[in-house]
C-alpha cells in the first residue's frame, strides 16, 4: 500500500487516493467523532495537582475545530459530529475549558481518569504515569449514532466506551474509519488500572479489513500485533520524540517528529490522530498527514488538558 504517490508514477497515485478521505459525488465530507469526554484528575505525591477536561473526543474535537475554516485560515476542511456521553456530573459544558461539540447526557457519572505520576518523575506532568479509571460512563452503542453517511469516522474510545457493534455501525456509515488502538484493547482489573489485551483475540480483530488505518502509541504496538494487522489496514505507530512509522502490507515509512518540551502526555496520541485525519482532508498523502499529525500531537504535550493552538501557528503550517 503506498503511501505517497510520485508524480511520474500513475499507478501508485491512484493507490495513495485511496487512502484519501474524498468524496466525489459521495456524501458531503462530514465526519463522525465517536468516543468520550471525560473528568482527568492528576496526582503526584498523593496531592491532586491538576483537574481538566480530557477524553479522546476532547482533543480530537479539538484539533479538528483548529484545523477548519472557523478556527483558522487554513485550506478547507469539513464539519463533524461529536458522540459522547456524559453524566449530569460533567463540569466541562461551558467556557472556560469547555467542550464545544455537546455530549449525550445519561443517567451514569461521567468517566473519569486519576492518572498517579511517579515521585521521581522529572516534572509533575512527566510521562511515566499509571492510569486509573475510577468511573464510566455508559458505553456508546449503534442507536447513539446519527442515521445518516459520513465522509469519514475517528473511533477513538479510551473506557471501552466503542462496543465492537459501535464500531461496525461506524463502518457501515462512514466511508472511511480510522481508530485508535486503545479504543480496541483496553482492558481495566478490578481497581479500574488500564491494561491491553491482544487486539486479535478481541471482536474488534474481524472487523480490520474494513477499517482503513489504526493508531497505535509504541507501548500499544506489541498488543495490536502490526506484522498481522498490516496486512489487513494501514497500521500507524506514534513513538513520541522519534516521530511515528506506518506500515501497510509491502511496505513501511518514518515520519520525522516535531521537537517539544513534554508538560502532559496526555492527549497526545488523540491529538495526532486529527491532525492525521486533516491533513487526509487537505488532500495530503499519508507519510505527510502523518507529519501534520506529528506537529499536532507535539503541540499537545506542551501544554495541560486539552491544548490552545495559537491561529499564527497555525496559518505558518497551512503554507
Amino acid at each position: 500500500m503506498p503511501l505517497a504517490a510520485e508524480p511520474d508514477d500513475a499507478h501508485e497515485e491512484r493507490e495513495n487516493q485511496q487512502l484519501l478521505i474524498t468524496t466525489k459525488g459521495g456524501p458531503g465530507l462530514e465526519g463522525l467523532v465517536v468516543g468520550s469526554y471525560c473528568h482527568d484528575v492528576l496526582i503526584r505525591g498523593g496531592r491532586i495537582v491538576g483537574e481538566t477536561l480530557g477524553g479522546a473526543a476532547a482533543f480530537v474535537s479539538n484539533v479538528l475545530d483548529a484545523a477548519s475554516p472557523q478556527g483558522a485560515a487554513l485550506n478547507e476542511t469539513s464539519p463533524f459530529v461529536v458522540v459522547a456521553k456524559v453524566g449530569h456530573d460533567f463540569i466541562y459544558a461551558r467556557a472556560p475549558a469547555s467542550a464545544r461539540h455537546p455530549p449525550l447526557l445519561c443517567s451514569s457519572p461521567t468517566t473519569s481518569f486519576h492518572a498517579q505520576f511517579s515521585e521521581t518523575a522529572a516534572s509533575a506532568h512527566a510521562p511515566d504515569r499509571e492510569l486509573r479509571r475510577v468511573r464510566a460512563c455508559d458505553p456508546i452503542y449503534p442507536a447513539d449514532l446519527p442515521d445518516r453517511r459520513f465522509a469519514y469516522g475517528l473511533a477513538v474510545g479510551v473506557a471501552g466506551e466503542v462496543l465492537p457493534e459501535t464500531l461496525e455501525q461506524m463502518i457501515r456509515l462512514c466511508r472511511t474509519v480510522l481508530v485508535d488502538a486503545q479504543a480496541l484493547i483496553r482492558a481495566f482489573d478490578g481497581d479500574g488500572a488500564v491494561g491491553h489485551v491482544a487486539l486479535g483475540d478481541t471482536p474488534y480483530a474481524r472487523l480490520l479489513p474494513r477499517v482503513a488505518f489504526v493508531k497505535a502509541s509504541s507501548e500499544e504496538a506489541p498488543y495490536v500485533g502490526v506484522e498481522t494487522t498490516r496486512r489487513q489496514c494501514c497500521v500507524i505507530v506514534t513513538e513520541g520524540r522519534d516521530g511515528c512509522r506506518l506500515y501497510w502490507d509491502g511496505g513501511e515509512a518514518h515520519v520525522a517528529p516535531f521537537p517539544a518540551v513534554q508538560v502532559d502526555p496526555t492527549g497526545a496520541g488523540d491529538s495526532f490522530l486529527a491532525g492525521f485525519a486533516a491533513g487526509l482532508l487537505w488532500g495530503l498523502s499519508a507519510t505527510d498527514a502523518a507529519l501534520l499529525g506529528n506537529f499536532f500531537g507535539a503541540a499537545a504535550v506542551s501544554q495541560v488538558g486539552v491544548p490552545t493552538f495559537h491561529p499564527k501557528m497555525l496559518q505558518a503550517i497551512s503554507k
